[in-house]
């Protein structure tokens, strides 16, 4: 079974409310309807829904027509993060778990320069692990320091490093429509996924290359960070993912599900399932129901 364990679906600002910004304007549609011809197309059979941000309406909608075939991640904004007065992050949380989300996605995890346990949202990270649910982690280069204390912190919490662990800055929107970044993996970046890989607990998606070379497919300029990261983290703990609808059209998806025989191409073909699926099925066993 194939799982693509991060893309995004949502409507136009005038059809569901969501943030509004170049990468996604008011007028960009993403449908859930689009998406399940193009993972037909493509032969893939489960995914997970991540929302644009906090208003996750239309993902929440998404994923209960069709359980068994869509999981969803949530975003944590100023409420779960513990960063608004008067809300509780834990009710916040709640809140979303309610709806049927099955993990949390965050940029922030407390004030840069201070640690981790006196971060506001740490009560959050508690209860997704006392709950087995996954942290999407996908931090900018200022909370890299908080995230390496993160495994030790919180030893039970499963954290999956979005996009190869790269820490989002000065992004720019290309002439595709997608989101495209400078200088992806600076040291830091780097050192900080290869410290993090000694956790059994962390996770690493294989995605986002198109966003982060300076090649066309197959991105031959990311092997050696790319090698290095499957070499430390093993495809058990890796997940494949589209990234959809960033790359719906350019590359193409069909494209993304041959990444892994180009930069990985000692995988086994149990170790290629895995990297395509299972460990994303570890994750979200509720898409082995089936649909």
């Amino acid at each position: 079974m194939i799982v693509d364990a991060h893309l995004h679906v949502f409507r136009p600002a005038a059809v569901r409310h969501r943030a509004v910004d170049e990468l996604a304007p008011a007028g960009r549609d993403a449908p859930a309807g689009d998406l399940l011809g193009v993972m037909a197309a493509s032969g893939v059979d489960r995914a997970v829904l991540v929302p644009l941000g906090p208003e996750d309406e239309y993902v929440a909608e998404a994923r209960a027509a069709r359980p068994g075939r869509f999981a969803a991640v949530a975003v944590a904004g100023p409420e779960i993060q513990g960063r608004r007065p008067g809300t509780g992050p834990l009710e916040a949380l709640r809140v979303r778990l309610a709806q049927g989300f099955s993990g949390l996605r965050t940029q922030w995890l407390g004030e840069p320069g201070r640690p981790l346990a006196d971060s506001p949202m740490l009560p959050v990270l508690r209860e997704l692990a006392e709950r087995q649910l996954p942290l999407w982690s996908y931090v900018p280069p200022e909370q890299l320091p908080l995230l390496r204390e993160l495994p030790d912190a919180v030893p039970d919490l499963r954290i999956v490093l979005n996009h190869l662990g790269f820490a989002p800055h000065d992004m720019r929107v290309d002439e595709h429509g997608r989101p495209w970044f400078d200088d992806p993996f600076p040291p830091p970046v780097v050192e900080t996924v290869l410290g993090l890989a000694r956790h059994p607990g962390v996770y690493l998606m294989f995605s986002g290359q198109y966003a982060l070379s300076r090649e066309a497919p197959p991105y031959a300029d990311l092997n050696g960070v790319v090698r290095a990261f499957a070499d430390a983290y093993g495809a058990d703990r890796m997940l494949w993912a589209s990234d959809y609808p960033w790359t719906r059209d350019v590359p193409g998806y069909a494209e993304l599900l041959r990444l892994a025989e180009h930069a990985l191409p000692g995988l086994s073909a149990a170790e290629r399932a895995a990297l395509h699926g299972g460990t994303a099925l570890s994750l979200f066993p509720e898409l082995t129901a089936v649909s």
